[in-house]
């Protein structure tokens, strides 16, 4: 039974591989496009469709010899979705976060009017946050997630909600100005993330970025914080990619294909 397991697991490897490529493949593969990705014996990759196809997780056009997603293969992806809890896959999407940059605390957080409600906190072993609790508020203008969050809204919501209100100032960095908010808010749409630098708590630089559900819709917005003091050219880059790839990694999770 043992002298059969690494066969069964490269099997079993090989077959979440060719799954793998026909969904995300730009168009239907065929056979060869298969095989040349898969670099094994034309047998071996029959047999493996052979078995893909029989259990319904591929499908193949009789006419053109491309292979699509399957029945099955939908239905364990719709089930996946259905049967995912929201608020457990935002934390553990913090935790996950967080670990990955070595312990830097990291939070995930709504808009609710003009402010950002703050809906989970992975304290890392460096802490430097002004969010003291789960529920905690703060005008969405003077936080990374907070921008993400307004950057999702219309510009006629944007000025309802912020165009006639004095804008709270927290430190000299603070914007204030709507039309000054309103420009930077088009940047974060265009580029996935905004910066808080030192805008709610001083000493304190915040990546954020978007997690969308699988209507495609922004939910919520993810973010890690830094010291100032430390925040180098190289560090700051490595936060976007991570914290952009935490909130695509939920969003995924959520069904956002």
């Amino acid at each position: 039974m043992n002298k059969n397991k690494p066969a069964i697991v490269k099997s079993a490897s090989r077959a979440l591989d060719i799954i793998e490529f026909v969904v995300k493949n730009p168009k239907p593969p065929t056979f060869s496009a298969i095989l040349d990705y898969m670099d094994i014996p034309k047998s071996s990759l029959s047999y493996l469709l052979q078995d893909l196809l029989n259990r319904e997780y591929l499908q193949i056009d009789s006419d053109t010899r491309v292979y699509y997603p399957g029945l099955k293969l939908i239905q364990v992806s719709a089930a996946c979705i259905n049967n995912t809890n929201v608020s457990q896959e935002i934390w553990q999407g913090i935790k996950i976060l967080s670990d990955t940059l070595g312990g830097e605390t990291a939070h995930a957080a709504i808009l609710e009017g003009r402010y950002a409600v703050y809906i989970a906190k992975c304290q890392g072993t460096k802490d430097l946050s002004a969010v003291s609790n789960i529920g905690f508020r703060i005008p969405a203008h003077t936080t990374g997630v907070g921008k993400v969050l307004l950057s999702s809204l219309s510009e006629e919501e944007l000025a309802a909600r912020l165009a006639n209100v004095e804008l709270e100032r927290y430190t000299e960095k603070t914007i204030v100005s709507y039309p000054a908010i309103a420009e930077e808010l088009k940047v974060v749409a265009e580029q996935g993330y905004a910066i808080d630098n030192q805008e709610i708590i001083p000493g304190g630089v915040c990546v954020a970025a978007p997690i969308y559900d699988k209507t495609h819709k922004m939910i919520a917005a993810i973010s890690a914080t830094v010291s100032a003091m430390r925040l180098t050219d190289d560090l700051l880059q490595e936060l976007i990619r991570k914290v952009k790839a935490a909130g695509v990694n939920i969003s995924m999770r959520l069904g956002k294909v």
